[in-house]
């Protein structure tokens, strides 16, 4: 009973709540009895992982979307076992080609076959799985969405908790409101995808960890936190690769702290030794829950697989490894399928193949340069986050310079609470990673270094609550942002995928700072099928960034048709064309012609025009 009159706790559940009905109802609306028009269309990654959640579920096989861990598709998939959708047959004495359920829509039989699991032709297993004629995608959706929304809220909850451990009560409820109410944190928690919820996962992962360090060197008792570090670890690999960093970061982070506090070999011995244990029961764990995917998957499929992926072989004898490891047992048979994961991953960030649409040019594979994520960070953010992060940095050099101790003594003082140096170490390790690779596809994959931010930004706003300036409490002055990052949020309901700040000159402007999945995923796709089948449309073209083609042939069938204006023939005059901003924008003395024939914008990232 105390618990539940404790304020603070009643607070952080209220945040959870919002932050989980905010997400929920951003992208599935409010109309469910009428999904098909309801909410968001299913994004361009959800298409992946969704269908490849439920047939990991189905199947006990990893074969397809291996480039991402298990652990957020599955638990998206759990509610679809109750719905029960319609699983397609796969055929093992069947040769399918790939594509012919996704470009080739739709296809003569909704099946799957075996050589197409070993292609990876995760495309056309949603193509046959989550538009299937028997199926309602929208439903699919909206329970795997859910799913994923709660998991996240329950994983906000329990940062709170641990923060509350690390630092105070305080300081986590502020880190909590500020991340619940962000535009950009609702934007990518409601959608499955790996983003925000690896991203809580790993800061978890820091917190827990920092807490057992301390607690090892004041020669506390250690085993709730050695215990709960390795399940947050594990949880934090299992959900996207990029988490790996964590292994490094956290090993020579609690080397540096221990070096510094306690100058002994024999706890630095000692160190090695605990730093040992928990990344090989971290690896266990892993290969546990990786055994449970693999437990149907053929040994020589899987050969065939890695060398489908990898023709050239793999170098250092990493190839035989691998297939030592299948062969041998099944605990190491699921550890080489994560290790072909972590590969995949790794192939992807050296050769970047994508096209980036960033400050009114476009890129590919050489990158849009150092300015992309900073940009997109003032960009995307509320300005009211903006204000605090601009303070905190202040404040502490502020403190810094006030304080006349010498290095050595600052650097102890700031290491007797662990935590902030494990963030700020995490952050540094994090982005030496990210910003100096050339694959630039969103803001959302350096996640991990903006919730990091995030926190330390709390607790510098906490360390200032009570001073004052021109006699006022900062503490009010911080309501005030508090309350426009909420009203913020609020205002900019239910676009949050596409949300960009004043600084870019609103939503309605952001796609001149980027698109992809910092502007458009996708989601307005479903809106098309609500334009047509409103206005009785007979048939729309469309030429828009993402591939939506067959969601859009599942719905409107023969009214629909694609078009690529850069070399298809303009349709005849009369007809309607929905075409993204973005491409509107970036080839704008293209379509010039068409300005003055704007029926309709949909959403905030597609425009409906009548051919001259």
């Amino acid at each position: 009973m105390k618990v539940i009159m404790n304020k603070n706790i009643l607070l952080a559940i209220i945040f959870c709540l919002s932050f989980f009905c905010l997400s929920l109802f951003s992208v599935e609306g409010f109309d469910w009895k009428n999904l098909r028009y309801s909410g968001n269309a299913i994004t361009t990654d959800e298409m992946a992982h969704i269908p490849s959640g439920y047939y990991y579920l189905k199947t006990g096989r990893y074969f397809l979307n291996p480039e991402h861990p298990p652990l957020i598709k599955d638990l998206s998939a759990l509610p679809l076992l109750l719905l029960n959708p319609i699983f397609p047959d796969i055929k093992s004495n069947t040769n399918i080609d790939e594509h012919f359920a996704w470009y080739q829509y739709p296809p003569k039989e909704f099946i799957f076959s075996k050589n197409l699991e070993i292609k990876n032709a995760q495309w056309d297993w949603a193509g046959v799985f989550l538009f299937n004629p028997q199926s309602n995608p929208d439903l699919i959706a909206f329970f795997a969405r859910s799913s994923v929304i709660f998991f996240n809220a329950l994983l906000l909850f329990l940062l709170y908790r641990l923060l509350s451990v690390a630092w105070n009560e305080k300081v986590a409820l502020i880190g909590i409101f500020l991340v619940a109410f962000s535009q950009f944190s609702i934007a990518h928690s409601s959608l499955v995808t790996t983003d925000f919820m690896s991203s809580i996962l790993q800061l978890l992962s820091i917190i827990s960890f920092s807490i057992y360090i301390k607690s090892f060197i004041e020669k506390k008792k250690t085993t709730l936190f050695f215990t709960i570090t390795i399940l947050f670890l594990s949880m934090s690999l299992l959900s996207k690769f990029s988490s790996i960093i964590l292994g490094p970061s956290l090993f020579v982070g609690g080397l540096i702290y221990i070096a510094f506090t306690k100058k002994k070999w024999a706890v630095i011995c000692d160190y090695f030794l605990r730093f040992s244990i928990i990344s090989l029961l971290t690896l266990l764990v892993i290969s546990i829950y990786y055994y449970f995917h693999t437990l149907n998957m053929n040994n020589d499929d899987m050969v065939a697989q890695l060398n489908f992926f990898y023709p050239n072989g793999l170098p250092l004898g990493i190839g035989n490894m691998l297939e030592f490891f299948i062969y041998s047992n099944p605990i190491l048979k699921g550890l080489a399928q994560y290790i072909n994961g972590i590969l995949m991953v790794l192939s992807r960030m050296s050769v970047a193949y994508q096209k980036i649409f960033f400050m009114g040019k476009v890129y590919g594979s050489e990158g849009a340069g150092a300015l992309y994520f900073p940009a997109l960070y003032f960009t995307k953010l509320t300005v009211g986050m903006l204000v605090l992060n601009l303070f905190a940095i202040s404040y502490t050099f502020y403190k810094l310079l006030k304080n006349k101790e010498i290095l050595s003594k600052k650097i102890l003082v700031f290491l007797e609470n662990p935590l902030s140096f494990f963030i700020l170490f995490f952050i540094y390790s994090f982005a030496f990673i990210t910003l100096t690779s050339t694959l630039q596809i969103g803001l959302r994959h350096i996640f991990p270094i903006i919730l990091g931010v995030t926190l330390l930004t709390a607790k510098k706003v906490y360390s200032a609550w009570e001073l004052k300036i021109l006699k006022i409490k900062f503490k009010y002055i911080f309501y005030i942002i508090f309350a426009t990052i909420i009203l913020s949020v609020f205002f900019s309901f239910p676009n949050y995928i596409s949300f960009y700040n004043i600084f870019a000159g609103g939503t309605d402007n952001g796609y001149k700072i980027a698109t992809d999945s910092n502007f458009d995923w996708g989601q307005d796709t479903k809106k098309i099928v609500s334009f047509v089948e409103t206005n009785n449309i007979n048939k729309i073209y469309v030429d828009i960034d993402v591939e939506a083609f067959v969601p859009l042939r599942w719905y409107l069938k023969d009214a629909y048709e694609t078009i690529d204006l850069k070399k298809d023939i303009l349709p005849e005059s009369g007809s309607y064309l929905a075409l993204s901003i973005s491409k509107y924008e970036t080839y704008k003395n293209r379509y010039a012609f068409l300005e003055n024939n704007l029926i309709q914008k949909i959403g905030e990232t597609i425009l409906v025009f009548q051919i001259p």
